[in-house]
């Protein structure tokens, strides 16, 4: 067989080969980069990535590339409200009370609803309900909420008891957001803002009478050792709303396929951290309680709650007229 003869079998032969390896790298991954920060022991970091991460194995081991990039290396909470629209974050993880400079309806997670966590969760996933309606201002914005996760409302310590709204009038109470400053002047009481890592040495040195902090932050910042009750008065000084949110022109990009399933994902993810958040907040309770702690959620049962609706109402008013009609009407009190 002569050189040409044998230079045209190996291009036979090869050919084949080559189209093989070809359409088996037609089609390259889809990346997913998620964006988190904060520490990674914190509940929607710890069980929604674990559980995104593996619902994305199982569903498209190979059209699906899960990237992880923790600690702010993207992008810390603060950016996400600008980086995430324009694309500099692909999907990351929010606070979704920080962007009420680019979403004012996000507003509605500071008002006094008076909402328990069951009720709000009711309201985010009931058609037409919060998260729907977010879904369409944050679009507007060149961004896809993808799901929300309540962390509960803030808890009061101190150690008198306080049950009803009138208890707290002439406490000085430490406070961390402009909404809880106007909240504690109404009922009467003087607002403090105090760093979180100094509530426990305000406490202990009689600096503050109580003070407004996190459920979780009770545990973290050992206020069981300077205080002996917690109340948490349902959402009466609103509620912290975390959430997923990605780049709408990312998301739209993405073949059909992987998107389908990457959506899916991100709800079976969604429904963990949930599931995840009210064991924690349980657990929690019952550690409080067991360091001698008095653990009280305010529910509409109670008759301090009528008490809590009613003196915070102008408030709840005011809140409303800065929130979209259709948002508005979602936390109107029932008749």
């Amino acid at each position: 067989m002569n050189i040409r003869k044998r230079m045209l079998r190996l291009v036979t032969l090869t050919l084949p080969v080559l189209g093989l390896i070809a359409s088996s790298t037609v089609r390259a991954e889809t990346v997913i980069p998620l964006a988190t920060w904060g520490s990674p022991n914190h509940v929607c970091n710890r069980v929604f990535v674990s559980s995104l991460e593996r619902a994305l194995k199982e569903r498209a081991p190979k059209t699906i590339q899960f990237q992880l990039f923790p600690g702010g290396q993207l992008g810390q909470d603060k950016d996400m409200p600008t980086a995430i629209p324009l694309g500099k974050v692909k999907f990351g993880w929010i606070t979704v009370n920080g962007w009420t400079g680019v979403v004012p309806d996000t507003k509605v997670m500071d008002a006094p609803t008076g909402l328990t966590m069951e009720a709000l969760d009711v309201l985010v996933e009931k058609p037409n309900g919060l998260l729907a309606v977010l879904k369409k201002r944050f679009a507007e914005k060149n961004t896809a909420l993808l799901a929300l996760a309540d962390l509960g409302p803030p808890a009061i310590v101190s150690n008198v008891p306080i049950l009803s709204p009138t208890d707290l009038k002439g406490k000085k109470v430490r406070v961390f957001s402009a909404g809880q400053v106007e909240a504690v002047r109404l009922l009467g009481g003087s607002p403090v803002n105090i760093a979180f890592a100094e509530v426990y040495t305000a406490m202990q040195r009689g600096t503050v009478d109580a003070a407004i902090i996190g459920f979780q932050g009770v545990d973290s910042q050992k206020m069981y050792e300077v205080s002996k009750y917690v109340l948490v008065p349902a959402s009466f000084l609103g509620t912290t709303m975390m959430g997923w949110a990605a780049n709408l022109q990312w998301l739209n990009a993405m073949p059909p396929r992987d998107r389908k399933v990457f959506l899916e994902s991100v709800r079976k993810a969604d429904l963990d951290t949930k599931k995840a958040i009210n064991g924690e907040i349980d657990g929690m309770a019952q550690g409080y309680r067991q360091r001698g702690m008095t653990v009280t959620f305010l529910n509409p049962k109670m008759k301090e709650y009528s008490a809590w609706r009613d003196a915070t109402r102008p408030l709840l008013e005011k809140a409303k007229t800065q929130l979209s009609p259709e948002v508005a009407a979602l936390i109107a009190p029932p008749k």
